[in-house]
């Protein structure tokens, strides 16, 4: 019983600190992402405490044990649930302590052109499908998953082709959003053509495609978030059921990825005719998916097998990855690693590391509650950005300001799964490749200079003179 009460007690503080979070900012992104922390770090451990007290939940996440490790309730599982909690809770607390009351300042609109977005999009998809074609085709020639295939087989390219798919998927998912906010957008005005819409299905649905094929659902999951945080944050009142009906069919495409990523790609199409009815469990999938399970297990892992902290290290593969792999192949690993050979999980599988838990192995206790101020410290930052925005302020940061409470949702996901490295990703992949993109549709066109001609003037002579219009 005390497991339940644990959990129900840490459930409610949360759910009353994120309402009180939300009242201060006004941003409905800390609800979402407050559900994300909750999902990741405590969800799954209801269901195990079901199971593991002689109940019946009906998940499917016991391979994980025979993989990983079995968890065994006993008080290394009571301090990993209580850790996850105090890291919610004080990043939470951060939030509050840090933040100023929401202040409605409404900014001066930028000019949004979609075809840069669209047209850098579809480079950046050609791009990323270059770099992998060889490993699809090696998959299909030797009846293999795509999605297995391409995970054992990585080299020093497959980072550069994750970064130009999140390139394809995230400005274009802001595109569209703002293109649906249409005229009631309060921060960009869009200035559409015939095909606009049309070229985002393209290269939104090629992307829909190559991710299905490869079984991704990471870069999916992050352009969906960022998009409806991008709709939602952008109007006043939004059509709270088109988000519902977005929301419902991007979770079944989620789930449809998951269902047929582990088919050999070469009966991919087969499979999808014959199973395709049978991928309707999306409930299910987000209950039993072992997202809600894979990263749970960490802290429990390195507690129960007495893994001792590696000072720092994480701090020193962050440092050491700014150099590019292809530059430096043998680059540090990030603490991941560390974990996985330390823990004893099977190799050659990927299996998920909680933030809270990367903090911990660099740092010690005191590191969980350290990675809690600086998530909630970097949070803040992204929520309070618009309030530093002067008349002089420049495109650059007018458009890091705008986005980055969506961006910083969208990646939580991610960062949520790796440890202290994962800010590499959120300041690279998350805020600057966006912005930079952003940049290109929201810089003035240039004016056309006036044409000169020649005129003759009776005691000047001839003389260049420009036209006005």
């Amino acid at each position: 019983m005390e497991f339940y009460a644990l959990l129900t007690a840490a459930t409610l503080v949360i759910a009353l600190l994120a309402v009180a979070v939300f009242r201060q900012t006004r941003d409905i992104g800390t609800l979402l992402g407050t559900a994300a922390l909750y999902y990741w770090s405590l969800f799954g451990a209801w269901y195990i405490v079901i199971d593991k007290t002689g109940g019946f939940s009906g998940k499917h996440y016991q391979y994980l044990e025979t993989k990983m490790f079995p968890i065994v309730l006993d008080g290394d599982y009571m301090i990993s649930l209580c850790l996850y909690a105090a890291f919610i809770i004080i990043l939470q607390l951060t939030l509050l302590i840090t933040m100023p009351e929401s202040r409605e300042r409404p900014l001066p609109r930028l000019q949004l052109r979609h075809e840069p977005i669209i047209v850098i999009g579809a480079i950046a998809a050609v791009g990323s499908v270059l770099l992998i074609r060889d490993k699809l085709s090696a998959a299909y020639v030797l009846h293999s998953s795509a999605y297995i295939y391409t995970r054992t087989q990585t080299d020093q390219w497959f980072t550069l082709h994750q970064v130009l798919n999140r390139v394809a998927l995230i400005p274009s998912a802001i595109g569209l959003a703002t293109l649906f906010a249409g005229d009631r957008s309060r921060y960009f005005v869009s200035v559409r053509r015939r095909y606009t819409l049309l070229g985002y299905a393209l290269v939104l649905g090629g992307m829909g495609l190559f991710t299905f094929l490869l079984g991704n659902k990471n870069e999916i999951l992050t352009a969906l978030i960022a998009g409806l945080t991008a709709y939602v944050g952008s109007v006043r009142r939004p059509n709270w059921f088109k988000v519902a009906l977005a929301t419902a069919m991007g979770f079944w495409f989620l789930y449809a990825i998951e269902f047929f990523r582990g088919y050999p790609l070469a009966e991919m199409s087969t499979a999808f005719t014959q199973h395709v009815g049978e991928a309707t469990e999306v409930g299910r999938f987000v209950t039993s998916s072992n997202e809600a399970y894979a990263a749970h297990f960490s802290m429990y892992g390195v507690l129960s097998k007495h893994i001792e902290p590696w000072f720092g290290y994480s701090i020193y593969s962050l440092v050491c990855s700014i150099v590019p792999r292809v530059l430096w192949p043998d680059r540090p690993r990030d603490i991941y690693l560390y974990y996985s050979e330390s823990v004893g999980t099977v190799q050659n599988q990927g299996y998920s590391l909680h933030h809270a838990t990367g903090w911990y192995l660099n740092f010690g206790y005191l590191g969980v509650a350290l990675g809690a101020i600086v998530m909630g410290l970097v949070w803040g930052y992204c929520i309070t950005a618009r309030y530093r925005v002067r008349n002089k302020t420049g495109l650059r940061f007018r458009l890091f300001a705008i986005v980055a409470p969506w961006l910083f949702v969208a990646c939580l996901p991610p960062m949520l799964r790796a440890g202290p490295e994962a800010y590499k990703g959120l300041i690279l992949e998350g805020a600057l490749i966006p912005v930079l993109v952003l940049m290109f549709s929201c810089r003035p066109r240039r004016k056309r200079r006036p044409a000169s001609q020649l005129h003759w003037n009776p005691s000047q002579g001839w003389s260049l003179v420009r036209e006005t219009s």
